[in-house]
């Protein structure tokens, strides 16, 4: 029923008042009524309260629920495009869409006259917008009509000329979307690494230039851009991911009537990550806030730049501007209404904030209370832990820097045991190379008997592997690192030290 209750509740904000075409107090109004007042959510609930205790209630309310659809359909089509049309681009669409169901209407009555007038009015609309679906298919009726209707050779030649372009171009758009839905899919059940999908990518790739270098559409250029950025962030070169966004927000900032925020951000946001990997911090920060007053402060947009200002902070060491950053994110009351995963990784910054402030590396806020507790931060993520993506090292670091913090070194060793099955399940990929490497230096803490002589001594061979794979020439995603790993091996080291005296806090 959500169907219905989304059709009712647009033509009701939209303040819709064409209700005499339901009859007066006639069942199909009391539906959309209750509908639109809250009164009716879930389909039980319908057919409990038209027919209770009715044997054919399921299909009596099938075929009530038909009826009503058929009747907000036909209402959509009396809605003001002018009121109700978000800007001039979607005005158009509205009323492209619109005329060529009237169009078809037409000819289908044999009103062919005012049908043509109608598709020669609505394709010069598309062809401005170029949307390509709509203008071939009037341009296909076009060359049908004055090829043996009306026999006109200049219109007939023109028309034929646009459809065989438009008719390529549709094909290039269709390919486009496939290519990049069939990669988003990939993602959402696999992300890391893959040599046959990679080759398969590079196959995409390879076969959209061949359009994009002789054909060009907002639509094309849309997904064709997030195929070429796909193939080079699967890759992990960030050098060619960088310019392949550039590439893309150069072509859309010159779309500048048509360019929605949300693909805009979605560009910076890649580049923003992109430059990130490659140390290029101030470039990435300056676009991220310049950016940052185009996403809404409730939108999903908006946390994810916060995400990637946050990060940018942390790995150049401006750890004053994270804690700003952070406070900032807290404070929005819209933060309550994302994801859980979102405000899970929220959460473990935080953590990471309150570890350097206890750490010494940041001063309290003023007048900003965390009320962040250590040990209820370790129980709560303790069994994130146990992710077979690889991704949660740096909750298992956390854990380990507070416990070194409180120089609870029997908790620490339950951790690195736990944490040498998960290294062996999970972290022997390429992708983890530095991850690897970090996880052998923690486990020498034991080793060494948290000595800071000793566990650096046994952890330098792994270090020394670290530091031959820098961030910028890893092939990891961007998000693995929030704070670089040779940043904090050294606050384990420091918090290794022998004068070093810690409190107890946060329990």
């Amino acid at each position: 029923m959500d169907h219905l209750i989304e059709l009712v509740q647009f033509l009701s904000k939209n303040k819709f008042k064409h209700l005499e075409v339901f009859a007066k107090n006639s069942r199909l109004r009391e539906f959309y009524e209750k509908l639109r007042d809250g009164s009716l959510k879930t389909e039980q609930e319908a057919r409990d309260y038209f027919f209770p205790n009715d044997k054919n209630a399921k299909t009596y309310y099938y075929r009530l629920a038909q009826q009503l659809e058929e009747r907000l359909i036909n209402l959509l089509f009396l809605v003001d495009f002018n009121q109700t049309a978000a800007n001039e681009l979607q005005k158009d669409a509205l009323i492209c869409y619109r005329n060529y169901a009237a169009f078809q209407s037409l000819l289908v009555r044999y009103m062919r006259n005012a049908a043509i007038k109608i598709a020669e009015e609505t394709i010069k609309i598309s062809q401005k917008n170029e949307f390509t679906d709509i203008t071939l298919l009037l341009a296909r009726n076009l060359v049908v009509h004055y090829g043996t209707f009306v026999k006109h050779k200049t219109k007939f030649e023109y028309y034929t000329k646009l459809m065989e372009k438009m008719q390529e171009l549709l094909v290039a758009e269709i390919l486009a979307e496939k290519y990049y839905s069939e990669i988003a899919m990939h993602y959402n059940l696999k992300r890391s690494a893959d040599l046959i999908f990679a080759q398969k990518i590079a196959g995409y790739v390879e076969k959209l230039k061949t359009y994009t270098d002789r054909l060009s559409s907002y639509r094309l250029n849309l997904y064709a851009h997030q195929v070429f950025i796909a193939q080079a962030l699967h890759m992990t070169d960030y050098a060619k991911t960088a310019q392949r966004c550039r590439d893309a927000l150069r072509y859309f900032e010159q779309q500048k009537e048509r360019t929605s925020r949300p693909i805009f951000i979605s560009f910076s946001s890649q580049l923003i990550a992109s430059l990130q990997m490659l140390g290029q911090y101030e470039e990435g920060i300056t676009i991220g806030r310049n950016i940052l007053p185009m996403a809404p402060a409730h939108s999903i947009s908006w946390f994810i730049l916060m995400e990637d200002l946050y990060r940018l902070y942390l790995h150049s060491q401006q750890y004053e501007l994270a804690l700003e950053n952070i406070i900032e994110v807290k404070i929005n009351p819209a933060l309550l209404k994302q994801s859980s995963l979102q405000q899970e990784k929220f959460r473990t910054h935080e953590a990471m904030i309150y570890y350097l402030i206890r750490a010494g590396k940041l001063q309290q806020p003023e007048g900003v209370q965390f009320k962040f507790r250590t040990k209820k931060f370790i129980n709560e993520f303790s069994g994130s832990i146990h992710d077979k993506s690889g991704n949660n090292i740096l909750l298992i670091t956390l854990m380990i820097l507070f416990l070194l913090l409180d120089k609870d070194y029997s908790s620490i060793i339950d951790k690195i045991d736990a944490l040498k099955a998960y290294t062996h399940r999970h972290l022997r990929r390429d992708e983890t190379y530095r991850t690897n490497c970090f996880i052998k230096m923690i486990m020498q803490l034991d080793k060494g008997d948290f000595h800071p002589v000793a566990v650096q001594r046994k952890a330098e061979p792994y270090y020394q592997k670290l530091l031959a794979v820098p961030l910028h020439k890893a092939k990891q995603d961007y998000d693995l690192e929030i704070i670089p790993y040779e940043t904090l091996w050294a606050f384990i080291l420091e918090s290794l030290e022998p004068s070093r005296k810690t409190k107890v806090q946060g329990k």
